[in-house]
């Protein structure tokens, strides 16, 4: 078959594993230093690779909560990625995975599936997926229909990849990303107001003031009243406020950016008037 092809499967499997392995020390804060080899073989209508990960043995054996060793994580939570893409629809070309109290969840047949800490991480990586594409090119049902990876570690089972898979593979997905949100109310002090709909408001928690949230008002009762000057507004005064928060980041190690939505203001005290009796009424 072509040589260039053949090349760029090897190449694609290395990063492949090595890029987990980056994800999995950002993760788990650790220092593991990999090294994949590879031994190939070619039929009819086949390639196979055997793939031998050396790592150092002092990362690789670290045991994680559910007493699993790191490596054996990494290699499953590759596997089971595999599996993740070829069971998407391929409609599917927004990635998008849930964060959860108690995990990650990424919808397939219109249903939640979850996923753990691993996959979540190798699924958003670009390069991943990039390796996953050069490694189902090839599978074109002419020369080749079947791409079958082995590994040397009994805990991992070989897994293929067919001409009839390529397609989820070499799908170019416009953007990945991971959403979280959740509710959140309190007394927060007005920092920087506008009276624009489409403008943010600026408020710092009352009882902390070090945190703030710069949210968007949707409440359109108080909006309503807003635009007709019956309310008036100073910094500092006071608003009861309920909402929720959106976040969204592009990978699990990235910094998230969060979005508030006030969607009732209960309260608007001035600054003048005596707040504590208020509040306590």
């Amino acid at each position: 078959m072509d040589g260039a092809q053949v090349s760029r499967s090897i190449l694609a499997l290395v990063t492949l594993y090595d890029e987990s392995f980056k994800e999995a020390n950002k993760l788990y804060k650790t220092k593991i230093v990999s090294k994949v080899y590879v031994e190939g073989g070619m039929q009819p209508g086949s390639l196979k690779w055997l793939m031998r990960l050396i790592a150092n043995d002092t990362g690789s054996q670290i045991l994680l909560n559910e007493n699993i060793p790191l490596k054996q994580r990494v290699l499953s939570s590759i596997s089971k990625t595999i599996e993740l893409i070829r069971t998407m629809d391929l409609s599917t070309t927004d990635i998008v995975i849930h964060e959860t109290g108690s995990g990650f969840s990424v919808i397939i047949d219109n249903e939640f599936v979850e996923i753990d800490d691993m996959q979540c991480a190798i699924l958003t990586n670009d390069k991943i997926r990039g390796a996953l594409a050069s490694l189902a090119s090839p599978l074109d049902g002419k020369e080749l229909d079947t791409l079958t990876i082995s590994s040397s570690h009994d805990f991992i089972s070989k897994f293929k990849i067919t001409s009839e898979d390529r397609t989820k593979f070499i799908q170019k997905r416009k953007h990945t990303k991971i959403v979280a949100e959740g509710e959140f109310s309190g007394f927060y002090y007005i920092d920087t107001l506008s009276y624009s709909p489409k403008s943010k408001w600026l408020l710092i928690n009352k009882n902390k003031t070090k945190e703030s949230i710069n949210g968007l008002i949707i409440d359109t009762a108080f909006l309503a009243r807003v635009s007709e000057n019956k309310e008036k507004f100073s910094k500092d005064d006071l608003l009861e406020v309920e909402g929720k928060w959106y976040e969204e980041k592009s990978k699990l190690t990235a910094k998230p950016k969060r979005t508030y939505h006030i969607t009732n203001v209960k309260q608007h005290i001035s600054v003048g008037d005596n707040q504590w009796d208020l509040i306590s009424q």
